[in-house]
């Protein structure tokens, strides 16, 4: 291993150090640490790494602007609003009707959602989608959302492993390994489902724990939140055009390609053109940028340092791939690995990169599932990890401090509970894996 080697993985890991005790924002670490990757990587491996970053993520960052355009639509046409109203409504009945523990209600049904969602449709569109709803709840209950939308994270990234079309690793695997539709129904979504259901209770019990235990104060509260609910509700108006134009939008970009796969990347940008046009003039420049240009840089950022990581003479991918092939006898290298190298650098990257090299080694689907599955549980690790821990962070950074999710408050609950999904995959995986 080269001394500029040894310098990168400092870096890195000083950069996580600084996140975590909030010195530096992730909006300037991450840049600063591809900054400095550059650097390290020479004139010649420089320049290849920023040309090999900028392609992966032109391809990622059309796809994310596809759905976030239409999803900031749906937002300002006051439609997230009354959906909040109307489950907010439904839960506060629930909790006085049968006595059910509001907290626990708000955790499961925002869990549950976020993942459906994100098996149906995409991760990032699922986060872009709920995380203000489960502001909006909790805001209206007195609930920290913070470990809800920490978990609700998560829960996008199960989602999205769950389903062929539900995350850009699975769409890379799929086409690696030959995955159809029904293998990720029969072989990996009951695995994950298991981890929903764990993960809610997760979420239930730390928020629990940081609201106490005044049940009377509670649930004066709680009749109040439903009564104004049900009010908001009844009298709420939305923007109809917003919504026709944003929901056809997201249809184009999202649904099209399950249909026409080939033209994911017209149909992406006729969703664009489609929900700009849609949008009143005054309004257009900043649905445009609805991401904020802090998140692409980001994103682009954390796309070149993988390339100078991953493949440049002073990244670790011929160590990774001699490693890999001294250790084909089982699958715990390729989960370590893939959960390592994602939490270092970015899920679509590290699939992409690596994808091909374990098909050859692990040609069965084990293989594929060990592959992502260390995606999975890496890219929930870090909020720097995904691309949807990204937008959650710009979604959040408005929010009220017990509900706003940023690299040193997610690290709390992403890193112990991202080590748990890898216990829990390599210990069920192979034992699951034996009835097909």
């Amino acid at each position: 291993m080269s001394i500029q080697t040894v310098l990168l993985i400092v870096v890195i890991l000083s950069g996580f150090g600084l996140m975590t005790a909030r010195k530096l924002s992730q909006e300037i670490a991450v840049p600063l640490v591809a900054f400095i990757a550059i650097i390290l990587a020479g004139p010649n491996e420089g320049l290849r790494s920023l040309e090999g970053g900028f392609k992966e993520f032109a391809r990622v960052g059309l796809l994310f602007t596809a759905v976030a355009i239409p999803a900031h639509m749906l937002q300002e046409s006051n439609l997230f609003n009354l959906l909040g109203t109307r489950i907010g409504a439904m839960i506060g009945s629930l909790n006085l009707k049968f006595k059910a523990d509001i907290v626990l209600l708000v955790s499961i049904i925002s869990i549950f959602t976020t993942y459906v969602m994100a098996a149906l449709f995409h991760n990032t569109t699922s986060i872009l989608v709920n995380s203000y709803i489960i502001y909006v709840l909790s805001k209206a209950y007195k609930l920290p959302a913070i470990f809800i939308l920490s978990a609700a994270l998560i829960a996008s990234n199960l989602g999205g492993f769950s389903t062929r079309w539900g995350d850009t690793p699975n769409i890379v695997e799929s086409q690696v390994w030959g995955l159809k539709h029904v293998d990720f129904f029969r072989e990996i979504l009951p695995v994950n489902m298991l981890l929903v259901f764990i993960l809610a209770f997760v979420a239930y019990f730390l928020t629990k724990r940081m609201v106490g235990n005044n049940r009377d104060v509670s649930r004066i509260k709680l009749a109040y939140s439903m009564i104004k609910f049900k009010t908001e509700g009844r009298f709420m108006s939305v923007d109809n055009r917003l919504i026709t134009f944003g929901i056809m939008a997201l249809l184009i970009a999202v649904m099209g390609p399950l249909f026409f796969p080939l033209y994911e990347i017209p149909l992406s940008a006729l969703g664009i053109v489609v929900a700009l046009l849609g949008t009143p003039n005054a309004g257009r420049t900043k649905t445009l940028y609805a991401l904020g240009i802090e998140t692409y840089f980001t994103l682009i950022s954390i796309f070149v340092l993988a390339q100078v990581f991953g493949h440049s003479a002073i990244g670790i991918g011929k160590l990774i791939e001699g490693f890999l092939q001294t250790n084909t006898g089982s699958i715990y290298p390729v989960l370590a690995l893939s959960y390592l190298g994602t939490l270092s650098t970015e899920a679509a990257s590290w699939a992409t990169a690596t994808s091909p090299l374990i098909a050859k080694l692990f040609p069965t689907h084990l293989g594929a599932w060990a592959l992502g599955a260390g995606i999975c549980a890496g890219s929930s690790s870090l909020i720097t990890a995904a691309s949807a821990g990204i937008i959650l962070a710009h979604q959040t950074s408005t929010y009220e401090k017990d509900s706003r999710v940023d690299f040193a408050s997610y690290i709390k609950f992403g890193i112990p509970f991202s080590l748990f999904m890898l216990l829990f995959y390599a210990v069920i995986l192979p034992l699951y894996m034996k009835l097909f």
